[in-house]
């Protein structure tokens, strides 16, 4: 894990060296280790290390013998061990144990067909001179982050925005960005918060050479069964000058493999599941978990705690003087006792969000999850024993874990009933939840599901932003979700979030919470079989009797407590909430006292102002999470201006 910046010219002019390197030093709590950096004519490369695999002999940026080669890479490949081995038996004499010189290697032999053979979590730069090119890679899942910026000649980019945005010439919010965050909470990529810079959406590679620059996809979402009709998500905009290689489309009615039984499906997941912890241990420090004490995170320690010596290191946050319910330590107390763990514990007060201020460091693109502050907090707090932890994302997505697929499943349901009945038992289905999901059961296509996954619609926070700035909205601010044209499922729903709010928030919140803390994370749920399979499976083994992850419970069962394996669904909640209609929290009036803010041209502050008078008089006509998210939206935004 580490983070690099970089700059590839088309003209044949000089890179601006000093510029990647103070890029590069954005990205210092990335790579505490060490610090390199290489140009030669049109193109400089700089890289901040955390050394993890082959610590004295991994340097980067690596190059290749013949100086043909030269990259720059963040992430860890987790089948390196197995390439390495069929490398060495093609002739091929290693002169490092990194899995860096590995991608070289490979690249030497298949050129762009290595990226479809990487098992792990990556975003890299590779300049080949032959050509010459610059390629950027990003994983499947989008684990790990790479933002760009395109002028027509010259290409940088980097491993954070907050880098990126020092090889820009200015920093302009991208006003169709500003409207896709105040709904959703994220940017979707590839838009990010700035204008003029771009997010490489995954499982895509990025190619720069004497005939522009194309964005195309080396690995695609698989079909998800008992869906009507597969779907894709659309391909990038193109940015200035980008050529975008046409999407390939699903195989409608492709002949699916008949369905495994539940015991057959759930062995399939235990090897999976098990092969990818094992992969994922591969590390020359110390690797711990992040223990919550709910089953995602609970089954991958009991899988760790068979393949190492000696216990698991653990790590979990609890609250004092918290709400009944917020505090989930028991429960991460009883899993590490009951797996023999060394755990340790970080409680933080109820209100930590007093301390928002923190928060701006943590904050590298826009992102309304309160939850990134503790987990910074948690990150910090495990760097003093270890230098990697594993975590639980994904398995949610993958198994049906929240609530919101029980929606998506009683919609799909309601599809397969005689026509003339679908009305009555859309009517009981949505009584069966809370929020806008529920609300608009039954869906016909993926892209109603994902406006109704959105916070609110531009008509609610619209009155409290300036008509100049409506008026610079040019573009759709939701065109990305044309790409979800396929027919509604609960493997569409899943498939839906994995494309979205996992890869363009849920993991960058991890990336960017942990990294600022020099902690590698790594996600063994996001295994790229295991994704694939998890999606093939049918609903059945996700949801029973309207409970989610039922298969994932049943695996747990076999390792854990069963009223761990069997326990609701917690999340890790942040009271936000409060902590926007608190008469305590200055930073409200102190963001509407600052010229900067006011400098936006975004929000109508008079309007602002009795919006938050509003919500700390009680009101609950109002709604608190707008006043949240333009609170971070201002962090975020504040925090770049003064680098």
């Amino acid at each position: 894990m580490c983070g690099f910046a970089g700059q590839y010219r088309l003209d044949g002019l000089a890179a601006d060296f000093e510029a990647v390197e103070a890029a590069a030093g954005r990205l210092a709590h990335r790579g505490p280790d060490d610090t390199a950096s290489w140009r030669e004519g049109p193109v400089a490369l700089a890289f901040r290390r955390l050394s993890i695999l082959d610590i004295e002999g991994g340097r980067q940026p690596m190059r290749t013998e013949d100086g043909r080669l030269c990259i720059v890479f963040n992430g860890e490949i987790y089948n390196h061990p197995q390439l390495k081995r069929e490398l060495e038996g093609r002739g091929v004499r290693y002169r490092t144990r990194s899995d860096t010189e590995t991608i070289l290697r490979l690249f030497e032999r298949e050129g762009e067909k290595t990226f479809r053979r990487l098992e792990g979590m990556f975003a890299l730069a590779l300049f080949d001179a032959r050509k010459p090119k610059l390629l950027l890679a990003r994983d499947p899942l989008g684990v790990k982050p790479l933002y760009y910026h395109f002028d027509g000649q010259r290409l940088s980019f980097a491993s954070e925005l907050r880098a990126l945005a020092a090889l820009m010439p200015a920093l302009r919010l991208d006003p169709e960005a500003v409207v896709d965050y105040l709904a959703y909470g994220m940017v979707h990529a590839p838009r990010t918060a700035l204008k003029e810079a771009r997010k490489l959406p995954p499982g895509h590679l990025l190619r720069l050479d004497a005939t522009g620059i194309h964005v195309e996809r080396f690995w695609e979402m698989p079909a998800w069964r008992r869906g009507p009709k597969a779907s894709r998500r659309a391909p990038p905009s193109p940015a200035s000058g980008e050529q975008q290689a046409p999407a390939r489309t699903a195989r409608p009615g492709a002949p699916q493999a008949p369905e495994p039984s539940i015991e057959e499906a759930e062995a399939e997941v235990e090897r999976l599941l098990g092969e990818s912890v094992k992969g994922q241990l591969l590390s020359d420090v110390p690797v711990g978990a992040f223990l919550s004490g709910g089953v995602d995170s609970s089954l991958v320690t009991a899988l760790m705690a068979r393949e190492v010596q000696g216990p698991v290191q653990t790590f979990s946050i609890g609250f004092s003087g918290a709400r009944s319910g917020l505090d989930e330590s028991a429960y991460a107390r009883a899993v590490a006792k009951h797996l023999k763990t060394d755990h340790h514990e970080l409680i933080l007060s109820a209100d930590v969000l007093d301390g928002a201020a923190d928060l701006a460091g943590c904050l590298d693109e826009p992102i309304a999850d309160s939850a990134i502050l503790p987990t910074y907090l948690l990150a910090r707090f495990a760097r003093e024993r270890v230098k990697v932890v594993l975590s639980g994302e994904g398995a949610d997505e993958l198994f049906a874990g929240y609530n919101r697929y029980k929606a998506a499943y009683l919609s799909e349901k309601i599809g397969l009933l005689p026509r003339w009945t679908r009305p009555f038992a859309a009517v009981a289905a949505r009584r069966m939840g809370k929020g806008r999901v529920f609300a608009g059961i039954p869906y016909e296509r993926l892209e109603d599901w994902g406006r109704a996954f959105a916070h609110c619609e531009p008509p609610a926070f619209e009155g409290l932003l300036r008509g100049d700035f409506l008026e610079s909205v040019q573009e759709d601010p939701f065109d990305w979700l044309k790409g979800f044209d396929g027919e509604h499922s609960l493997g569409g729903a899943q498939a839906f979030d994995l494309q979205t709010v996992l890869c363009d928030a849920l993991l960058m919140k991890v990336d960017k919470a942990t990294m600022r803390a020099g902690l590698e994370a790594r996600v063994p749920y996001l295994d790229r079989r295991l994704v694939e399979y998890a999606l093939s499976l049918p609903p059945e083994c996700k949801i029973r009797l309207l409970k989610g992850k039922f298969l994932l419970r049943r695996l747990a069962a076999k390792r854990l407590p069963k009223e761990i394996a069997f326990r609701r669904k917690h999340g890790f909640i942040v009271p936000w909430e409060e902590w926007v209609r608190s008469p305590k929290t200055s930073l409200l009036d102190e963001m509407l006292a600052d010229p900067g803010f006011e400098g936006l041209g975004i929000f109508d502050l008079s309007a602002l102002r009795g919006h938050f008078a509003q919500l700390r008089e009680g009101s609950r006509e109002v709604d608190s999470g707008i006043a949240y998210r333009i609170a971070v939206l201002w962090m975020w935004y504040d925090g770049l201006r003064r680098l």
